[in-house]
């Protein structure tokens, strides 16, 4: 087959300088980051590779809002049970406080087991370190009292009925549940740059409503000393006034948030926010709930629809078009991508092998674990265990 000249490689790339692309100045523009850290330089994340400095007044270096010179006589969110007071804090600060969001037997299982998973998972070799802490991905599959809090059950989360009308009014009814994971602040870890969440849809900014929000469930008391998260109060709303590709100026400082057991922080996917750096002697654990407006998902679910020969033969670009090529926000299994590129053909977010494995029916998930599973309950060989072992050795094979 003749292919006309001016579908080649060679025409197509002569004919597209940048300058007359459609939409590359929009797209590559950089914002709201690009001003965001030239007007806020205290916004700069850590270099990781060196001790974490204080004193210097970068973001990490704060405090809660009832001691912060700036923010302590200002009226930010606290936790209640009025649902009136909390939609006005959303508009106003990005996020609200769910007073005994879980009742106190609520918040003890919760914790246990997510303290529980978290040494089974370092004793079986599968957990998630990052530079601030351990996660636990894949909450579902992790103990009943986690598919009760997606299901917004008050067995589980006694505040469920109240969390299910705010997501409703914020994202639209039949929105769904984007992930549901844990992050954990570690001793001597380093702080998240803050971010906002929905921004995978940057440059674009929603003005009107954020297509994302999080439950973040609070199962230990937080604060500035354990590495409770860090906010910018009402960041939210000067994201969505700069808009589409805008430049944002100086932004006010963060603060950490305090809360006690059993809190529910309920925020905007706009605000910026992150986990800050644990200064005690014990790990820190919150669970984050995202949600998403339904349309945010692939319409054809392609892990499952592509046959098993079609998947045995597909290139990295045929993959990474169908949603077997993971990246942070989307596509990921028990974890597995979160950190990916999501470009085609990259070793960490394919997700082939997790498939074929489902197909030979020897996908093994990690399941619940603690210090007391079995030796044979340890040591299985969990199909993500053999993942990372994959991306290790294709790493070290190209260095």
């Amino acid at each position: 087959m003749k292919v006309p000249p001016e579908f080649t490689e060679a025409a197509v790339k002569a004919n597209s300088p940048l300058e007359q692309q459609l939409y590359s100045d929009f797209i590559r523009c950089g914002e709201p980051w690009k001003s965001i850290f030239a007007n806020n330089p205290w916004l700069v994340p850590p270099d990781t590779r060196k001790p974490l400095e204080w004193g210097n007044g970068m973001y990490w270096d704060t405090t809660v809002a009832r001691k912060h010179p700036y923010w302590k006589d200002r009226d930010l969110p606290v936790p209640t049970k009025d649902i009136h007071r909390m939609r006005a804090d959303l508009r106003e600060w990005g996020f609200c406080l769910v007073e005994e969001g879980l009742s106190e037997a609520q918040c003890t299982t919760f914790r246990e087991r997510l303290q529980a998973q978290a040494e089974g998972e370092r004793l079986a070799g599968v957990q998630m370190p990052t530079p601030s802490g351990q996660y636990i991905n894949s909450l579902i599959n992790k103990g009943e009292c986690f598919a009760g809090c997606i299901e917004q059950n008050p067995e589980a989360v006694q505040a469920g009925p109240l969390i299910e009308q705010l997501m409703d009014e914020t994202l639209g009814k039949g929105w769904i549940c984007h992930s549901f994971l844990s992050n954990g602040a570690d001793p001597g870890g380093y702080p998240q740059g803050l971010h906002i969440d929905q921004g995978p849809l940057l440059p674009f900014q929603t003005r009107e409503a954020p297509v994302l929000a999080n439950t973040m469930f609070i199962p230990q008391d937080v604060d500035d000393e354990n590495g409770s998260t860090l906010l910018i109060p009402g960041s939210h709303a000067i994201l969505a006034e700069a808009g589409s590709g805008g430049e944002v100026g100086k932004l006010p400082p963060a603060i950490n948030l305090e809360a006690k057991a059993g809190t529910l922080l309920i925020f905007d996917g706009r605000l910026l926010h992150g986990t800050g750096a644990n200064r005690t002697d014990q790990q820190r654990f919150v669970a984050t709930m995202s949600n998403v407006a339904a349309w945010t998902r692939q319409q054809e679910n392609w892990i499952m629809t592509v046959a098993p020969d079609v998947l045995e033969g597909a290139s990295p670009k045929l993959l990474h078009r169908m949603g077997l090529q993971a990246l942070t926000y989307g596509g990921t299994i028990e974890g597995f991508g979160l950190g990916a590129p999501g470009r085609k053909g990259d070793a960490y977010g394919s997700l082939r092998e997790f498939r074929q494995a489902s197909d030979r029916g020897e996908y093994v998930r990690v399941r619940e674990l603690s210090a007391e599973s079995t030796p044979e309950e340890l040591e299985r060989d969990y199909t993500i265990k053999s993942a990372h072992a994959r991306v290790r050795q294709q790493r070290q094979s190209r260095s």
